[in-house]
């Protein structure tokens, strides 16, 4: 969420799969596409944008003051200070005291005229470094466990008197004012970290302050007076000492902030009426800005009137376009609602972007008064732009803001004037070309379509690289290259979607086996016609290439394994699925007979994990011959469950009564297989004899089994297996699958709406044509549990107000559910002398409590 880097390589290129949207916490759900660095103000970096971390992540290339010092003394570079300063040992600084010079190749700089220039700096590193490994706060647990790590080494590992005797003689000793002010810091932290407080106080005001020299140290000492200050309980000090050390000092800005929030009696308004100079009202005016969550741009005015060109004011300004894109540039600008009560929102203006509902003001009303107006800003940047000394930052903000807000011509104008020469600003420059070329496109044409693939193939394309072994983030760079991507693919299915152009829209953001969450002829029918279409376009090629499959997990190579069939083999497989479903037998074999019929949409073959708790023992068992999507559909699955238990056996759970008086139902069978079965079985169910209610028991078996109340439930669902998956639970809707701006997360909203009619209309014929009383009660039974398979539903508007309140109406929703619901229980009972009553009474304990109290 920081720099953008960008390759604009042209280089035509296909790739198999797009990135999938970011996940994680609310940073995650709305794309960053401007930069918070360009505010140029690396200092007051932790203090830009997030929500996920307390903090903005540092500079890594931002220096360190101490370090910028030491430089500066010594006369040597910022690396070869660092290296002296933090990775030297006290050995090596010895050695070179000792010598008069430094043999070491890593400090070279290190002649016989710079170490007797430079000896009295040597001898105070040699004794810091003596010191640092022990600067640790002296923790007093009293014996007591604690939460808090504490470290190996601390002061109290040192002698108090003897160290203090060794800092004040060279103190002393000394006339260079710095290293006076040096030996003053290790004095003061020594003796807070101690816990002697006051002499802390007192060893700042005596050895640092005294010198009038306000560098980094003299800060860096002024943060251990306030940490004394504050145990002490003078809170109000403390905390006036750690804002100077934040406005003063630019690597210790986040901990003097911290300090200051964890420390009582912090008053911005007070610290605001003390504040000397135009840099520390500022500052305050900033913090004020970080911490009021709300609205940031009323303390930036504040900043500008002092000071037109001030820092606090760009990084406030950029705080305040990163909350527009929060609510312009979400992954899913979809109209959520927080209750079934509420109306969803209808937005006029379908086109992305748009703005979406707000919730990271606690309020979703889009006129709330605390809300930032994307037009505050642009208002704000337009005078900056002519006032300010960086008119680039500011001319930039204007026409990302005006992308945003869809006044294109007024982007273009700001953009011709940003003419920098920062890799970074010509990087975000890029950026909003790209996107207000995508932005413009109100219809996606065939002719466009090529051009996106000539121009920006290298962007599409793009991936998430394969991190290297213990690396387990991405860099900013590479998540604001998919940032990029993402938003131009959520662009373009937006305006399919609103051509009409159904199919592209939902392949865009979705592997095509997701069309089995919910199938929908729109999008089936346009796939067809893209997939007959004679002159298919790159983009329109690409998008075929890349979302034409399934993955699938590969057991033997312990491997994802992508499948790829033709776009018609998986058109086909949904359409006649669907047309099963409908009992359109003809139609459906018709289409299962275009299929390769070496077609399918997972592994047939995987291992199923076993835990035995008694012994803690896990086995794993190879299995073979499972449904893939299209195969190995058993003929079980005509018979009927004795007892409801997905993830038991299917032996233990299915019994398969006459299965054996049709013979040319196969063991195992492919969808067709299946399909040619059924037309068969139909054709019997016609019968008003034994053989037509057999035929009609089986069909009806069928129909419940594939319900998502069945053990079959994943054949008809597009599922792989019965586990309890979303798609069995109706989480989402068809309206979330097809929202008003793309099909978007299309696989997450399952929603199948079972339709018991099928089942209980073959169930029924076959009830009227037997006179066997025990097919007669299993018949019953059968229908008792499509019964209860609608009350499940709760369709019926007496049983849906009753559930409004189902805690309080329990008694009542039994009493309606027996007395509408349970009609073939009742007549069950008739058949109380049969082995098949008394085999139900045995596995269905609710049948033995009904007929028990019933």
């Amino acid at each position: 969420m920081k720099k953008i880097v960008l390759t604009l390589c042209l280089t035509f290129g296909l790739t198999k799969a797009f990135a999938c949207a970011d996940g994680g916490g609310e940073d995650y759900y709305y794309y960053n596409l401007f930069s918070q660095t360009l505010s140029e103000a690396p200092q007051y970096q932790p203090f830009l944008m997030t929500l996920d971390n307390p903090y903005y992540s540092m500079d890594m290339n931002q220096k360190n003051e101490n370090i910028l010092d030491w430089q500066k003394t010594l006369g040597i570079n910022y690396q070869q200070a660092y290296e002296l300063v933090f990775k030297a040992s006290k050995q090596d600084v010895d050695l070179m005291i000792k010598n008069g010079k430094s043999t070491n190749i890593n400090y070279n700089f290190a002649t016989t005229d710079w170490v007797k220039k430079h000896k009295q700096n040597l001898l105070y590193l040699s004794y810091a470094k003596y010191l640092e490994p022990y600067m640790a706060f002296y923790y007093i647990d009293n014996g007591e466990w604690s939460y808090v790590d504490r470290p190996e080494k601390n002061v109290n590992n040192l002698n108090y008197k003897k160290v203090l005797e060794v800092l004040k003689k060279s103190w002393n000793a000394e006339t260079d004012k710095e290293l006076k002010v040096r030996y003053g810091y290790q004095l003061v932290r020594f003796a807070h970290y101690f816990h002697e407080y006051k002499d802390a106080i007192n060893y700042f005001n005596m050895y640092v302050a005294s010198q009038g020299l306000k560098n980094s140290m003299y800060y860096y000492a002024l943060d251990q007076k306030g940490g004394a200050e504050r145990a002490l309980g003078n809170y109000i000090q403390a905390n006036y000492d750690f804002f100077e050390v934040f406005s003063h000092s630019n690597d210790r800005k986040l901990s003097a902030y911290q300090s200051m929030r964890v420390t009582e009696d912090l008053n911005y308004e007070k610290l605001l009426a003390n504040a000397k100079t135009t840099q520390e009202k500022n500052d305050l005016y900033l913090l004020i800005g970080y911490n009021d969550f709300s609205n940031p741009l009323a303390p930036a005015r504040k900043i500008i009137a002092n000071d037109v060109n001030a820092p606090q004011a760009r990084i406030l300004f950029a705080r305040s376009i990163n909350l527009i894109e929060r609510e312009y540039l979400q992954q899913n600008p979809e109209d959520y609602y927080w209750s079934s009560t509420q109306e969803r929102k209808k937005y006029t203006d379908l086109y992305l972007p748009v703005k979406a509902n707000n919730y990271y003001y606690g309020s979703s009303d889009e006129n709330s008064k605390d809300e930032i107006q994307i037009n505050e800003l642009i208002t704000l940047a337009k005078s900056q732009a002519t006032k300010a000394d960086d008119k680039e930052y500011w001319n930039l903000s204007v026409a990302y803001l005006n992308l945003l807000n869809k006044n294109f011509a007024e982007t273009k104008t700001y953009l011709t004037k940003v003419n920098s020469i920062s890799k970074e600003f010509e990087q975000q420059k890029k950026v909003i070309e790209i996107l207000l070329e995508i932005f413009e496109q109100k219809k996606i044409t065939d002719s466009f379509e090529n051009q996106l693939m000539q121009k920006y193939a290298s962007i599409l394309n793009y991936e998430y690289p394969q991190l290297a072994e213990g690396v387990y983030e991405y860099s900013d760079d590479v998540d604001q290259k998919i940032n990029l991507k993402n938003v131009i693919l959520d662009v373009l299915a937006n305006r399919f979607y609103l051509q009409g152009d159904k199919g592209k829209a939902f392949l865009i953001h979705n592997e095509i086996t997701q069309l089995g969450s919910n199938p929908n002829w729109a999008i089936i029918n346009d796939l067809d016609k893209l997939d007959k279409k004679s002159n298919k376009t790159a983009f329109e090629k690409y998008l075929i290439n890349a979302k034409v499959k399934s993955s699938s997990w590969d057991w033997r190579t312990e491997k994802s394994k992508e499948i790829q069939f033709k776009l018609s083999d998986y058109l086909a497989d949904f359409k006649g699925t669907l047309y099963l479903g409908e009992m359109k037998f003809d139609l459906a074999k018709k289409e299962f007979e275009k299929i390769d019929q070496k077609f399918h949409t997972s592994e047939s073959a995987y291992f199923i994990y076993d835990y035995d708790y008694s012994t803690s023992k896990e086995t794993k068992t190879w299995i073979e011959n499972q449904f893939d999507g299209y195969h190995n559909i058993t003929n079980k699955i005509f018979g009927y469950n004795k007892i409801e238990c997905f993830n038991c056996d299917e032996d233990q759970v299915i019994a398969t009564p006459y299965l054996n008086d049709f013979k040319f139902i196969k063991p195992n069978m492919s969808k067709l297989e299946l399909t040619n079965a059924m037309i068969e079985l139909n054709k019997l169910a016609k019968k008003k004899n034994e053989e037509g209610a057999k035929a009609n028991y089986l069909l009806g078996n069928f129909y419940y089994n594939t319900t998502t109340l069945g053990y079959y439930r994943y054949l008809l669902t597009f599922d792989r297996n019965n586990d309890n998956g979303p798609k069995f639970n109706n989480y989402g809707d068809e309206y979330e699958a097809t929202s008003n701006f793309f099909y978007k997360s299309f696989g997450w909203g399952g929603n199948y709406v079972d339709n018991f009619s099928p089942s209980e209309n073959y169930l029924k014929k076959a009830f009227d044509s037997t006179n066997d009383k025990e097919m007669k009660a299993q018949l019953l039974f059968a229908l008792s549990k499509n019964e209860q398979g609608r009350f499940y539903n709760a369709k019926d508007p007496v049983l849906k107000r009753l559930y409004e309140n189902q805690y309080d109406n329990e008694d009542k929703i039994l009493a309606f559910k027996v007395a509408n619901y349970r009609s073939n229980f009742k007549s069950l009972k008739q058949y109380s002398d049969t082995k098949t009553y008394q085999e139900i009474k045995s596995n269905c304990k609710y049948f033995d409590y009904y007929t028990n109290n019933f």
